[in-house]
């Protein structure tokens, strides 16, 4: 076979290409920072992994609906706003790619974690400014849908009330001013709280665990779990719960699994720290792997000097 475009049948030193990547994720993973690599490496690499992967959001106008529905709210029309193009290597050549954020007065911007992304995760680049709005007006409508149908944990919107900043709206678990008062002196609010014991010690620990979370399996390259929590059939106010992973084939399925809990928020957060356990323990294998690899690099050259 011959022409530019053969397959050449080269010896390619795989050993070699292997020990390179595992040093960059052992950089990475104790540095908590991406590797800087120079253009050709990363058009190089762009050859043979996606740097991004682009969603299809073109079954639904979502603009058109978000407006729609912000309308029929009598609500402040959607902000959207069209971020710097980014260039992204793609296929070997580097690409301008378009994100665009949606800010809904009261609610925040999107996409934004849980909403558009998984945590440790970054939302993804759009070949166009169109589409990229699309998703952003997608994720606003499935957010305000989930608040609409299901109040979220620790969070109670009242529309009537002056006003509240979006980061006091949506911190992690509950918002700052329902701790800052005792619930006995908030009788409307208690029917849709959890227990008064669990609630005031939750939200400090939680809120540092679910992040810890979040930032190791980011590092470790697994995707940030999911919690479900359940009702215990041991007893009465009981609860048993677990991680959902994405991609569970590297985590054994006992990680995380607890029962026998009193209260829904001691629950989830007995399964945060029994993820981080682990989480933890993985770390440490993985780091005296790579060094046990990196002692034993020299091996090989030394041999053929001989």
């Amino acid at each position: 076979m011959t022409g530019a475009d053969a397959n050449l049948a080269v010896p390619v030193p795989w050993n070699k290409l292997l020990l390179w990547i595992q040093r960059q994720i052992a950089h990475e993973m104790q540095t908590g920072q991406p590797v800087a690599l120079t253009r050709p490496q990363l058009q190089a690499l762009s050859q043979f992994v996606p740097f991004n992967e682009e969603p299809d959001v073109s079954d639904h106008d979502y603009v058109s609906q978000l407006m729609q529905k912000m309308q029929t709210r009598h609500s402040a029309n959607p902000v959207f706003e069209d971020q710097d193009p980014t260039n992204i290597p793609i296929d070997g050549h580097f690409q301008p790619l378009w994100r665009c954020i949606c800010t809904i007065e009261r609610y925040g911007s999107f996409p934004r974690e849980g909403f558009g992304f998984s945590a440790g995760q970054q939302a993804p680049f759009f070949q166009s400014k169109k589409n990229a709005k699309q998703f952003a007006a997608k994720h606003a409508l499935s957010f305000l849908d989930q608040v609409a149908a299901t109040p979220i944990p620790g969070l109670h919107l009242d529309m009537d009330r002056p006003s509240i900043s979006p980061v006091q709206l949506f911190g992690p678990q509950i918002l700052p001013p329902q701790s800052k008062q005792p619930l006995n002196k908030r009788p409307r609010l208690s029917p849709r709280l959890p227990s008064p014991t669990p609630v005031p010690a939750a939200p400090r620990s939680s809120v540092s665990v679910f992040e810890k979370v979040a930032s190791l399996s980011s590092r470790l390259g697994i995707d940030a779990p999911a919690y479900r929590v359940e009702p215990d059939p041991a007893g009465v106010d009981l609860f048993s719960g677990q991680p959902v992973f994405k991609n569970a084939m590297r985590v054994p399925p006992e990680v995380g699994v607890v029962s026998g809990i009193a209260g829904q928020n001691e629950a989830r957060l007995r399964v945060a720290e029994s993820v981080l356990d682990w989480l933890q323990a993985e770390l440490q294998r993985r780091q005296e792997t790579f060094e046990r690899l990196w002692s034993s690099e020299s091996l090989p050259a030394q041999g053929a000097d001989t």
